[in-house]
């Protein structure tokens, strides 16, 4: 079994997570791994009425991880979360200036073999708020 690094399994459960919201719903992708001086942002997706924030969460499930992805997401990756959407509204274009902004958390386990797989997705609407 090869093992992966953290980045190449972080890697992973962002294109699992854009694969999930074109396919089941159907955001349109603004961009990933946004940065804003020291503020990130994973994905940053669309639909009619949003413009989504999302933090994506990657664990293999082979390494005995007790908590839930999204537990990762503490009180200082929320406010960072929240400083980003404050600045990227700023400089939003003029056809999406009318949307609502929201952070949600995409939950990604995988296993590693030859290479990695996917277990699920779980995400979660709306997960930081201010």
């Amino acid at each position: 079994m090869r093992e992966f690094t953290t980045q190449e399994v972080g890697r992973f459960g962002e294109n699992q997570c854009v694969k999930y919201l074109k396919r089941n719903k159907k955001y349109k992708i603004l961009g990933k791994n946004i940065t804003i001086g020291h503020l990130e942002a994973d994905i940053i997706a669309y639909d009619k009425t949003h413009i989504i924030i999302v933090e994506v969460k990657t664990r293999r499930e082979d390494k005995n991880n007790l908590l839930r992805p999204a537990a990762a997401v503490d009180y200082e990756k929320r406010t960072n979360l929240i400083k980003f959407a404050y600045t990227f509204c700023k400089c939003l274009p003029p056809k999406h200036k009318n949307k609502s902004i929201r952070i949600d958390v995409c939950e990604v386990t995988c296993v590693a073999d030859k290479k990695l797989k996917l277990c699920s997705i779980n995400y979660i609407e709306n997960a930081v708020t201010r």
